[in-house]
């Protein structure tokens, strides 16, 4: 066998072990991104459920010192019709906990703010805190409701 030959093949298998050695690091890398990458996953959807929790506390604080300060815009005695001429955007905040806003959500807009959420099994706390934390006049705000995001 001609030296050339020889020098073809040896070169072919160091190349070989080359190739084979860098696919196991790669799969070894690609591995260890995997794992990052679910950290990282879940890193994030525990922060955001931290923030969501923080949000909630801040909005229920919110609605304790308008209670104590007597200065609640809504209460569960408030009709739906005095709810929407007060407040337009109150519509589509109740929509975000399927309180009206479409056929199957429809509630009696004579009737009062307990009333719709009740007859939707709503929790009233979460409503009230949702309205009562609407900015002011109309103010702008990036609002988030239970499953719903409005920029309003």
């Amino acid at each position: 066998m001609p030296v050339l030959e020889i020098a073809a093949i040896l070169l072919a298998a160091i190349a070989i072990f080359f190739a084979r050695r860098a696919r196991q690091d790669i799969n070894s890398i690609t591995t260890k991104l995997d794992r990052l990458q679910t950290t990282l996953y879940e890193t994030r959807q525990e922060q955001r459920v931290q923030q969501e929790q923080v949000e909630a506390k801040i909005a229920a604080l919110d609605l304790a010192v308008q209670q104590a300060t007597g200065k609640l815009r809504f209460d569960p005695n408030t009709t739906l019709t005095r709810l929407y001429e007060i407040e337009p955007r109150a519509e589509t905040v109740l929509a975000a906990f399927h309180i009206g806003g479409c056929a199957s959500c429809a509630v009696d807009e004579n009737g009062t703010l307990a009333d719709a959420v009740r007859e939707r099994g709503a929790d009233l706390n979460k409503v009230l805190t949702a309205l009562n934390t609407l900015p002011a006049n109309g103010g702008s705000a990036d609002l988030r409701m239970p499953n719903v995001r409005f920029d309003l």
